[in-house]
């Protein structure tokens, strides 16, 4: 990782305050946002797109993993593009899905170590872990590029 500043770090949550940090993430999305979201299986990743979908839309969304469909688009203000590298086995296949075409689009990108070389260089990472109680997760924020260090200390102030 690497920042001039610290990296937000968020021990022992529960899911009502992941459910805060969604809702507070998405506050501070902007036209063209990269979250790069990693973390195992079943730590949290699509739970946390589901709270971030459903704070900037109308009517309740039921967010599920893209994990056969590679790409799910919401209809959001502003669009969210919910993706799932899991299955894909080479960057280049990721150069396929034309993932970040829309520059007025937010991009929400599981399994995020997948794109490798594709990596953005300004985005915000998600690292989400199980706790040492498996009913918790801890998660790390970190911004890269102005936009993003900015995103993060105002993610940081609110919670």
């Amino acid at each position: 990782m690497g920042s001039e500043q610290p990296i937000i770090s968020y021990n022992k949550l529960n899911l009502k305050q992941i459910q805060k940090l969604g809702e507070t993430i998405s506050k501070y999305l902007f036209p063209g946002a990269k979250l790069l979201l990693f973390g195992n299986l079943g730590t949290g990743k699509t739970t946390l797109t589901s709270y971030i979908v459903n704070s900037l839309s109308k009517s309740p969304i039921n967010v599920t993993s893209p994990t056969f469909s590679l790409v799910k688009v919401y209809d959001t203000n502003p669009t969210i593009y919910h993706v799932d590298l899991y299955r894909l086995n080479d960057p280049q296949e990721i150069e396929y899905l034309d993932v970040f075409l829309d520059p007025e689009g937010v991009y929400i990108i599981e399994w995020a170590n997948f794109l490798d070389y594709l990596t953005p260089e300004e985005r915000l990472e998600i690292h989400i872990a199980y706790n040492e109680d498996i009913k918790y997760r801890d998660v790390k924020i970190e911004g890269f590029g102005e936009k993003y260090k900015e995103m993060e200390a105002n993610i940081e102030k609110e919670q």
